[in-house]
């Protein structure tokens, strides 16, 4: 009789210790998830806002650095095998994607924040987040000092007195493509037919193609541009970090286009043995909290909707982003399916770089 009471008190201790073992693990115990993204201060606030999270669930995130246009280069040089579990794709880059075939299908029952998203913004492959507003940028003091009409459309810009003031992005940059498309559908062309925008960009006698954002601060700050098509984020760091008096103008574009959108997705890829991590971690991506904090921190606009009004609080924001949910829906997006990056590139450095 002691030794079966004995048994039974033994086996309670093991029931007890199994569930409190069962109890402590986490969602993820024991994943590495792997994650495609830029690196500096883009990757530091996923560290600090997301990686927590997934470490307090058992796991381990260890990130891939590079541009977008970086590691998809890391996936075709290993002929569709990625180096990550979930990777940041550009608007221009979701046809390569495709056409490669590498792309795993969602199950948006584990991203629920999806719901907060317009239904652009999301499909059973990608997920968006972020987007840019591709904006004129200009400096109010020397607009005004020197009579120049504030601009409201990409031809304003062809001005005798900003002649050799003004920045444009490269075609490399990653404001290059919807820099280009945006003039080139106000000069009515499109995805097949962007001489009209080219032939706009040459006679707005530009100072410097940029190559990097930053690089619009430095010449404001320097006093070399006085303008600059740029998205609105570095517009708002300008006017913040640089202390220059700048604001924004979204251009028109048509009788029914005012602005110009750019977009970052999500993907999970084919060959991850981490799938349900991957939906885990884009759903934090996109999640309130983080959207509000990473919009606060770079400018860019938010796929998360819901934050609109919290962000509309900071008066700068109010007065250089939409955020009117209608109003950004009006916005061009480039149809990139329509899109043959290389020619352009190759009309561009034809018209425009030689």
């Amino acid at each position: 009789m002691f030794k079966s009471a004995k048994n039974a008190l033994a086996g309670i201790f093991i029931t007890l210790f199994l569930s409190s073992s069962a109890f402590a693990a986490g969602q993820f115990d024991g994943v590495t998830l792997l994650v495609g993204t830029w690196g500096g201060l883009w990757k530091d606030n996923q560290v600090e806002n997301i990686v927590s999270k997934f470490e307090a669930e058992g796991g381990k995130v260890e990130f891939v650095t590079g541009s977008p246009a970086a590691n998809f280069a890391k996936i075709v040089a290993a002929r569709g095998q990625a180096p990550f579990d979930v990777v940041e794709i550009l608007a221009a880059q979701v046809k390569d994607y495709h056409e490669l075939d590498v792309l795993h299908p969602l199950d948006l029952s584990l991203i629920p924040n999806t719901q907060h998203l317009p239904e652009t913004h999301y499909n059973e492959w990608l997920v968006g987040s972020w987007e840019t507003q591709e904006v004129i940028c200009y400096h109010k003091d020397k607009f005004a000092e020197e009579g120049i009409p504030v601009p409201t459309t990409y031809r304003d810009l062809v001005h005798p007195k900003l002649a050799g003031r003004i920045q444009f992005p490269d075609i490399n940059s990653g404001g290059g493509l919807p820099g280009l498309a945006g003039v080139t559908f106000a000069e009515g062309g499109n995805e097949t037919n962007i001489e009209p925008g080219l032939n706009l960009v040459k006679e707005m006698n530009v100072l410097k193609f940029w190559a990097r954002g930053g690089e619009t601060m430095a010449q404001f700050e320097s006093g070399d541009i006085i303008a600059s098509v740029v998205h609105a984020g570095w517009c708002l760091r300008t006017k913040k970090l640089a202390g220059q008096n700048v604001t924004t103008v979204h251009p028109r574009i048509n009788d029914e286009l005012v602005g110009v959108s750019s977009e970052g997705w999500w993907g999970v890829m084919k060959n991850s043995k981490n799938v349900e991590a991957a939906q885990w971690y884009i759903n934090q991506f996109i999640s309130s909290d983080y959207q509000l904090k990473m919009a606060t921190k770079t400018g860019l606009v938010p796929v998360n909707q819901s934050v609109f009004e919290a962000m509309a609080e900071d008066p700068l924001v109010a007065e250089m982003i939409v955020l009117d949910p209608e109003k950004v829906a009006n916005q061009l997006r480039v149809d990139y399916s329509k899109v043959i990056i290389p020619d352009w590139t190759d009309q561009w450095n034809r018209a425009i770089a030689q």
